[in-house]
């Protein structure tokens, strides 16, 4: 073997270790970029997450707030019923009058 080949082998193992090196390099620059692309993702879904349950919990709000007007409201017009009612339902039945 001479001088040559041997230096010309020591440098094709170097080159071989540089290019594996370097191919490693990329793949890791790759996997960052993916890694920080799902990041975001998950961050989208997230806030998206958050302003869903957020519109449910402001749903929730508005449907037991009108469950807790409900009975006055009822009761609010039972009493108007029984205003506009009242006095006629009070006359006593079968009263006869000057018409009649």
């Amino acid at each position: 073997m001479t001088a040559d080949t041997a230096a010309s082998q020591v440098s094709s193992q170097a080159a071989s270790l540089f290019q594996k090196a370097h191919g490693k390099i990329v793949m890791l620059q790759r996997l960052d970029a993916q890694l920080a692309s799902l990041l975001e993702q998950r961050k989208r879904l997230q806030d998206d997450l958050a302003s869903v349950q957020g519109s449910i919990n402001e749903e929730f709000d508005r449907l037991m707030r009108q469950a807790d007007e409900a009975p006055n409201r009822i009761l609010a017009e039972i009493a108007d019923t029984g205003r506009r009612n009242g006095p006629a339902m009070m006359e006593p039945a079968g009263r006869l009058t000057d018409e009649g």
